[in-house]
């Protein structure tokens, strides 16, 4: 698995810095990004685990037509994921706390497709393969032993993906992205605090990212609404034109009044 990631990063960052003709309508991208993660099925309830998000990207151009592009994205990712729940008992000596806590990270290669609107704002949905390579559970703050190869957790985690994505600055641009897991991770026996009953649940990872993205091999031209350039109809931009030449006129006199002065 490790070697199929180091050859897709490896690929990724060829197209990223190739500056042949032909990559040039490819465009890479850098990310960094905060998870708010939970499990479901563990009994905790709510977006309470933050972890690390981070990785690069290239973008294939599918199809475009006026404001309107279709494109497709694959990209190698670390992301962190898990649950946490603080104390929620009194420890009266046993040992119980309802403490918990989850940490796993995952070797990911998400594949999305994009609709983008007047190069500003971006909705895809996509597919994600991912990898666990790390992981520690701690109960009542005791750490267990679960591993990644004790079995107890699926080592492969299959996910659907839904994001947007808004252009802040020229190549800067700001994503929310939710994951869910297609199928679980885990089934886990659990057993009442008095251990008067047990039930058992299957359990899926679901998450929500907070991403920036930097792009690259982007043309300047992408960066602006159709309406803002001056070779369109010019009732978009004669205010612009306006601005232009009033600046213009100002520069001149100002230059006149120096021969004036020089005189």
């Amino acid at each position: 698995m490790t070697k199929r990631l180091l050859f897709i990063l490896s690929v990724l960052i060829f197209l990223i810095a190739s500056h042949n003709t032909n990559a040039q309508i490819i465009k890479g991208e850098a990310f960094l990004g905060l998870n708010m993660s939970q499990v479901d099925g563990d009994e905790v309830v709510g977006f309470k685990k933050f972890g690390f998000y981070g990785g690069l990207g290239a973008i294939v151009p599918i199809y475009k037509k006026n404001n309107f592009t279709f494109e497709g994205c694959i990209e190698v990712v670390f992301n962190q994921k898990g649950s946490h729940q603080r104390q929620q008992y009194i420890d009266n000596g046993d040992g119980k706390t309802g403490e918990y806590d989850l940490f796993m990270n995952y070797a990911e290669v998400p594949v999305m497709l994009y609709f983008t609107d007047k190069q500003v704002t971006s909705f895809g949905l996509g597919f994600s393969y991912g990898r666990l390579v790390g992981l520690r559970e701690y109960e009542h703050g005791v750490r267990t032993n679960v591993t990644v190869n004790s079995g107890e957790y699926n080592p492969n985690d299959y996910s659907i993906l839904a994001e947007v994505k808004l252009r802040l600055y020229e190549r800067l641009k700001l994503g929310v992205r939710y994951q869910y897991s297609l199928a679980k991770i885990r089934t886990r026996d659990f057993t009442y605090i008095d251990d008067s009953y047990t039930w058992t649940r299957d359990q899926y990872n679901n998450l929500f990212t907070v991403r920036l993205i930097w792009v690259f091999n982007e043309n300047r031209d992408e960066f602006f609404r159709e309406e803002y350039r001056f070779d369109g109809d010019p009732k978009f931009h004669r205010k612009a034109i306006e601005r232009k030449l009033k600046k213009l006129r100002k520069k001149e006199a100002r230059e006149e009044r120096r021969e004036n002065m020089n005189n």
